[in-house]
C-alpha cells in the first residue's frame, strides 16, 4: 500500500475530471458521466497492466465492519475475491469526537476481470436512489505505470502519477474536460494553458468587488437555488483571435463569436453553473483575456429555469 499512499496523499501531479454535468438531466446525465468516465478508464488502463482494486472504508471503531463490501459483484471471475487483502489504519476523528479507522480491501486483477460499467454505474449512484450502488471509496492503482484513478461520485473523478509525464498525454486528450474550477493550479502543474500568467492583487480585488456588485443587481438568492447559465464577455484583437478560441474551446465553456470587427473580435463565453462559483469563472476570463492581449468585458447571469 505503501504506492497507493504516496500516490493519494503526496502526489504533485494530478488531474481532475469533471465528468456529471448539471445542464443534463436524466438518462443524458448519467450518459455524459459514462462516456466521459469509460474513455478515462480505458486511456489509463492496458489489457497487460496489473490493477489494484482498493476499497476504502471509513468507519468507526466500535463499529468493526460488519458489513463488509461486495467486492466480487464487480469481477467477472468470483473467485478471483480469494486474493482479497484487507489493511485497517487509523483515520481521525469525526465531528462528534468518534474515533474512526479506514478500512482498506485489497485485490490484484486484470483489466478484463473488471466489470468495468457496473463497477462506475454503482460509484455514480452513491448520492441517488438507485442500485446498483457501493459503499466507501474505489480506486484503481496502475501497478504497471505508477497511477491511481479514484472516481469518487457522480461529479468527477482524480488521477494522480508520480511524475509529469504519465499524466501529460491523458491532459492532452481530455483537456476540455478538466474541472474548470481547478484548471489554473492544473495548467501550473503542467506548464501549460495559463502557466505563468496570473492578476496582481489590485486586479483581483478590484474584479472581486465588481462581481459583489453585480451578484446584488442580479437579485438572484445566493443560498437558494442559484443555477445560472452565466455569459462572459471578452474582446481580443485580430492578430491572437484564433489561437485564443481554440484555448478557450479547450474548456468547459460553450465558446461563440458575438462580433467579427476588424481590429478584434467579441467572443462570448457561456457555461450553466451555479452564480455562487462567479468568482473562479472570472478569473479564469480575466487571464486568458490577459493572455492575448485583449480586455474582459463582463459577465451577465440568467437564471436556468
Amino acid at each position: 500500500m505503501e504506492l497507493f499512499n504516496q500516490l493519494k496523499n503526496n502526489s504533485k501531479y494530478w488531474l481532475r475530471f469533471e465528468l456529471g454535468l448539471v445542464e443534463l438531466e436524466g438518462k443524458e446525465y448519467f450518459k455524459e458521466i459514462y462516456q466521459r468516465i469509460f474513455s478515462i478508464f480505458d486511456f489509463l488502463f492496458d489489457t497487460n497492466d496489473t490493477i489494484m482494486f482498493i476499497t476504502a472504508i471509513n468507519e468507526s471503531v466500535e463499529y468493526k465492519g460488519k458489513d463488509l463490501p461486495n467486492i466480487q459483484r464487480f469481477l467477472k471471475d468470483k473467485k478471483l475475491i480469494y486474493g482479497l487483502s484487507c489493511k485497517t489504519e487509523p483515520y481521525e476523528f469525526d465531528e462528534e469526537d468518534i474515533e474512526m479507522r479506514t478500512t482498506l480491501y485489497s485485490l490484484k486483477v486484470k483489466k478484463e476481470s473488471i466489470r468495468r460499467d457496473y463497477l462506475f454505474q454503482a460509484i455514480s449512484n452513491q448520492d441517488f436512489a438507485r442500485k446498483p450502488s457501493i459503499m466507501g471509496n474505489v480506486y484503481l492503482l496502475n501497478l504497471s505505470q505508477n497511477t491511481l484513478l479514484h472516481m469518487y461520485d457522480d461529479r468527477g473523478c482524480d488521477v494522480y502519477a508520480l511524475n509529469k509525464e504519465n499524466l501529460l498525454p491523458l491532459y492532452h486528450k481530455f483537456r476540455k474536460w478538466i474541472l474548470d474550477y481547478n484548471r489554473i493550479q492544473i495548467d501550473h502543474i503542467f506548464e501549460e494553458g495559463l502557466f505563468n500568467y496570473s492578476e496582481s492583487s489590485t486586479e483581483m480585488e478590484d474584479r472581486l468587488i465588481t462581481n459583489r456588485f453585480r451578484e446584488n443587481e442580479t437579485e438572484i438568492n445566493l443560498y437558494g437555488g442559484n443555477t445560472c447559465i452565466i455569459t462572459h464577455q471578452l474582446e481580443i484583437p485580430q492578430e491572437d483571435a484564433e489561437k485564443c478560441v481554440y484555448e478557450m474551446k479547450q474548456t468547459g465553456f460553450k465558446i461563440e463569436i458575438d462580433k467579427n470587427q476588424l481590429d478584434c473580435i467579441v467572443l462570448k463565453a457561456m457555461k450553466t453553473e451555479a452564480l455562487t462559483m462567479i468568482d473562479y469563472q472570472t478569473e479564469l476570463m480575466s487571464l486568458y483575456s490577459k493572455k492575448y492581449k485583449g480586455k474582459y468585458e463582463g459577465w451577465s447571469a440568467k437564471r436556468e429555469h
